[in-house]
C-alpha cells in the first residue's frame, strides 16, 4: 500500500483530546495521511494558504468564527478544497445551513469510527454524504413542516376569519357545515400554535398567507 494514493487531510478543531484522538484515528488508514492541524478559524486559515490539503475535516463550532463563517471563507479562498464538517450538533437548520455552504459531508461526532472513515472515502470519490443519523433528523424536520403546513382549504378559511367573519358565515361561504369550519379551525390553531385570532393572523402574516 505505501505506492497508493495517501490523501493529505487537515484537522480543525478547539478541542485538543479530540484533535489528538481523530488524527490518531485517520492516522491509522492506509490511504490517509493527516498533514495539518489547526485549533481555531484563523490559524486553519493560514495553515491552508501553504499546505497542500486534499480535504479539510473541520468542526462547526470554532471559537473565532460565528456560525457559517469558516466555511463560507474556506470556500471562497479556496472553492475546490473539499469540507467534512464533523460536529455535535444535530439542529436540523444548522445542517442545512452547513449543507448549503457547499460542504461535501456532515458526519456527528457521536457516529462511530467507521462511519468517519466512510465518509472521507465518499468525498474523495467525489461523492457527498451524510451520516444516516442526520439524513434521519432531515427527514423529520421535512415532516414536521409538511404536516404543519396549511391546506388550501385552512388558508382559505384564515382569510375569513381575517374579515371577522363568524364560523356560520365561513360554513354559508364556503358551502360545508359548521362542525367542518370548527373542526378545521382547530387544526388552523393547532398548526399555527396560537391560542387566539390574533396568534393565527399572525401566523398567517409571517407566511404570507394574507
Amino acid at each position: 500500500m505505501s505506492d497508493a494514493k495517501r490523501w493529505r487531510l487537515m484537522l480543525v478543531d478547539d478541542h485538543r483530546i479530540l484533535l489528538d484522538g481523530i488524527k490518531t484515528l485517520l492516522g491509522s488508514e492506509p490511504d490517509m495521511e493527516v498533514v495539518a492541524e489547526a485549533g481555531d478559524a484563523r490559524m486553519a486559515m493560514q495553515l491552508l494558504s501553504y499546505v497542500q490539503v486534499d480535504l479539510l475535516v473541520t468542526d462547526f463550532s470554532l471559537p473565532d468564527a460565528q456560525h457559517t463563517s469558516f466555511i463560507k471563507d474556506v470556500k471562497s479562498r479556496f472553492n475546490n478544497l473539499p469540507m467534512l464538517v464533523l460536529s455535535m450538533h444535530d439542529e436540523p437548520e444548522i445542517i442545512k445551513d452547513v449543507l448549503a455552504c457547499g460542504v461535501q459531508a456532515y458526519v456527528m461526532k457521536s457516529n462511530s469510527r467507521e462511519e468517519l472513515v466512510k465518509a472521507i472515502r465518499h468525498v474523495m470519490l467525489g461523492q457527498q454524504y451524510v451520516s444516516p443519523d442526520v439524513s434521519l433528523k432531515l427527514l423529520e424536520a421535512s415532516q414536521k413542516i409538511n404536516s404543519s403546513a396549511l391546506t388550501e382549504r385552512e388558508i382559505e378559511i384564515v382569510k375569513l376569519i381575517a374579515k371577522e367573519c363568524s364560523n356560520k358565515q365561513i360554513a354559508d361561504q364556503l358551502f360545508i357545515s359548521e362542525r367542518t369550519v370548527e373542526s378545521h379551525r382547530k387544526n388552523i390553531f393547532r398548526k399555527a400554535g396560537a391560542h387566539s385570532v390574533v396568534g393565527v393572523l399572525k401566523y398567517a402574516m409571517e407566511h404570507k398567507l394574507l
